[in-house]
């Protein structure tokens, strides 16, 4: 739907919702409309029949706009008539034009001096080029991607990304304020006739911002010319892994300047739940007080995990009772995770090692650390920045956050400081 259609329809809805109210006033107190209801209800009628008229008009010039894109595009290209992948949708980033302006722009960097804001799909070009480009944002350079291109290319960072699986996931077009509340209300008991004892609860707010994250990337003349490239899969399998890898690293250790809070960091991650008597080695009672730091409501929701390095989880999983069974109990079935004191655990490369002073293990509700996703995945070609050694470059950024809303919800296991 392009952008006139849409304003057209908003201002349809509007004089619909105004003649109805009229309507449902005279209604509700059973009379008819005075002659002044009457006039402007008659005044939205008709314009309700010029915005009916209005918007048939620009969706059959918008339908013979797409089907001579098509055509022109078919003679010229055949490639690009080869979709990224994914179901047609109304979307406007999913429409069949603009897939197939992507292969093009991707595969040969050209974009057409007639590629208007709705010409084939793609936003304006500023540079016939295709070098810079700009969607309805403002974000210079770049195409913004099929949403179903973005949305496989989540799917496949999901997969890699821990954190991704455990944690509460949002999408957003704007920054975003979660509201919480810093002190609640209390209760006490009052004598007859005793004076009530005040409580003020406080509220504060976590802003979520939205930090870019970026792969660049480069392929050689002769591969492009050689090799045929799916750009859909390409970019989903190539750019997936740098993005979990980065997002893992942030969401864990990120330090909240230029990029997400993770929940390690010394300021807004989660709070130490208790410290090792070694700084090498873990207790299964240490295990168990652990558990107990984190907050009763969270702890008894059976989505809480451990979340540890692999080295990590190997000092864990030699842990014995005194009857001499694992404390860890592997998965019964292939592919079931294994459980330590009842509940799943996970591993992380990002986490760090058990070592002195290092915060080993994370346990609690991850639910309660929140992964925003600022809407859009963006892609450049940039066909000048490497001429000089016969390679072209792609780039592709993203934007998000993540922070802890609560801190009794995960607590970590401290080792203690020194040898």
């Amino acid at each position: 739907m392009n952008e006139k259609i849409r304003t057209l329809m908003e201002k349809r809805a509007e004089a619909l919702a105004q003649a109805r109210a009229l309507l449902d006033k005279a209604d509700g107190e059973n009379r008819s409309l005075n002659a002044e209801e009457q006039q402007t209800y008659d005044r939205y009628d008709a314009e309700l029949d010029q915005l009916d008229e209005a918007i048939k008009r620009e969706e059959r010039l918008s339908a013979r706009e797409s089907e001579a894109a098509r055509s022109l595009n078919g003679d010229r290209n055949p490639v690009a008539q080869r979709p990224i992948g994914g179901e047609e949708r109304g979307e406007e980033t999913d429409r069949r034009e603009y897939r197939d302006g992507l292969v093009r722009y991707m595969a040969g960097g050209l974009v057409d001096p007639c590629m208007k804001r709705d010409c084939y799909g793609l936003r304006e070009a500023r540079d016939i080029g295709g070098v810079n480009l700009s969607d309805s944002s403002g974000a210079a350079g770049g195409l913004l991607a099929p949403s179903q291109l973005e949305k496989k290319l989540l799917e496949s960072i999901a997969e890699a990304s821990v954190m991704r699986r455990l944690c509460t996931v949002r999408t957003s077009a704007s920054d975003v304020d979660i509201p919480y509340v810093s002190q609640h209300v209390t209760a006490s008991f009052v004598a007859e006739g005793g004076a009530f004892t005040e409580s003020n609860p406080a509220f504060a707010k976590l802003s979520f911002k939205a930090y870019k994250a970026a792969a660049l990337t480069k392929v050689t003349f002769e591969a492009m010319q050689d090799v045929f490239v799916d750009v859909g899969a390409w970019i989903r399998d190539e750019y997936a892994q740098a993005f979990a890898d980065l997002e893992e690293s942030k969401f864990i250790n990120g330090t909240g300047t230029n990029m997400p809070t993770g929940i390690l960091a010394a300021t807004g991650g989660a709070e130490s739940g208790v410290t090792a008597a070694s700084a090498t080695a873990i207790t299964a009672d240490e295990l168990f007080d652990l558990v107990h730091s984190v907050a009763p409501k969270y702890r008894q929701n059976r989505r809480c995990a451990f979340l540890m390095n692999d080295a990590t989880f190997k000092l864990v999983r030699k842990l014995k009772t005194t009857a001499g069974d694992y404390l860890l109990q592997s998965g019964l079935r292939l592919g079931e995770p294994d459980t330590l004191l009842g509940y799943t655990v996970y591993t992380s490369s990002q986490m760090p090692a058990a070592a002195a002073g290092a915060k080993a293990i994370a346990f609690g509700d991850f639910k309660a650390y929140y992964i925003l996703d600022r809407r859009g995945l963006y892609i450049q070609r940039l066909n000048e920045l490497y001429a000089g050694t016969g390679q072209v470059g792609f780039l592709a950024y993203r934007r998000f956050d993540g922070k802890l809303t609560d801190t009794s919800a995960i607590k970590l296991l401290t080792m203690k400081a020194g040898s």
